[in-house]
């Protein structure tokens, strides 16, 4: 009898180290490491674009190289500034040849110059040359009132002539000249988080291109991200005067504080209205949240344009997107989903 208790216990004992086994063993299959991020920056689009990624089935250093690859050909092709792009080749030569990526960029412009009544124009150069924010080198000063009246004439998206027929893209009257400049860095985030998807679909991260934001995947695949929104009256860059949580999608703010000079003690910042040639002064900061980074871009601009007591500002969100503006005395106004996105479980 005490020989039969003996082998029981020995069986109770077999079967809890067998179960406890099969347990261990299941975590060991089925559970996955925590993600392991990196990131990089690059120098590139006018800017610093931090890319931060962790692989899931690819190296992350595959990913980050990805990254590079594709914002350095987005920037080489489609940058004003750059000898034998695009954009630089139409300045200076009138007409192209298109290819399908440029057609895309150019209609997808045109397209949003049209949505907005032309508060955001890819033909704005002109005015940009003229107040020194076409590059970081050029001298930045206060034109006159005849110099901006004399580039006004040349700024109208309507002035760019596509040809689907003969694939080629024109300027229809001479002193016309394009940049892609408030799109083209969406654009080239949302590429990148395609690119990058395509060869690890379950990848998460985001990449950060002084401002525009696209979420690649949800930090270790299931948590938000926390995105600090700029305080555009503090000199202190990391310090947000709201925040929002993304697990997709991208959000993009534009501001009076990211490229300006001040002379005589006023400031002068880039975002140029292309109704009167000088900055738009309705507004100090406006941050827009869409699916994708391209589409935040050019409505970021366009809503800065348009200003802060802006009356069509809820009309915008059947384009896809949510908006919050901040006016030059502090105010802020948005649109009625904006307010989702600060919900930190959503």
């Amino acid at each position: 009898m005490r020989k039969k208790n003996r082998n029981n216990v020995r069986l109770y004992i077999y079967l809890i180290a067998l179960g406890v086994g099969i347990v261990l063993l299941s975590l060991l299959i089925f559970s996955k490491p925590t993600p392991v991020y990196e990131e990089k920056e690059f120098p590139v689009l006018g800017t610093i674009v931090r890319v931060k990624v962790a692989g899931d089935k690819v190296s992350t250093n595959v990913l980050l190289n990805v990254a590079e690859r594709e914002l350095y050909r987005i920037h080489n092709k489609f940058s004003p500034n750059v000898e034998g792009s695009v954009v630089k080749k139409l300045n200076e030569e009138r007409s192209i040849i298109f290819d399908e990526e440029t057609l895309f960029l150019f209609q997808a412009s045109i397209n949003y110059s049209i949505i907005t009544g032309g508060a955001f124009d890819p033909t704005i150069r002109p005015l940009l040359e003229l107040w020194g924010f076409d590059d970081v080198n050029s001298k930045k000063r206060v034109p006159s009132q005849e110099e901006i009246n004399e580039k006004l004439k040349m700024v109208d998206y309507r002035f760019i002539n596509i040809d689907e027929d003969k694939k080629e893209i024109s300027l229809l009257k001479d002193g016309v000249k394009v940049d892609l400049g408030g799109i083209a860095k969406g654009y080239a985030i949302d590429l990148v988080i395609q690119k990058i998807k395509e060869i690890d679909p379950n990848a998460t991260g985001f990449v950060d291109a002084g401002g525009d934001i696209g979420i690649i995947g949800p930090k270790f695949g299931e948590l938000a991200w926390v995105i600090g929104i700029r305080d555009p009256f503090s000199n202190d860059s990391l310090k947000p005067i709201d925040t929002i949580y993304l697990t997709n999608g991208a959000v993009v703010t534009s501001g009076d504080y990211e490229r300006f000079f001040i002379q005589d003690g006023k400031k002068y910042h880039h975002i140029l209205d292309p109704e009167d040639g000088y900055p738009a002064d309705n507004a100090s900061s406006v941050t827009v949240i869409a699916e994708k980074a391209m589409i935040a871009d050019a409505f970021s601009t366009a809503l800065f344009v348009l200003g802060y007591d802006n009356p069509a500002l809820e009309y915008f969100t059947n384009f896809g997107v949510q908006a919050m503006l901040i006016s030059p005395t502090g105010e802020s106004t948005e649109t009625s989903g904006f307010d989702y996105f600060r919900e930190k479980l959503k």
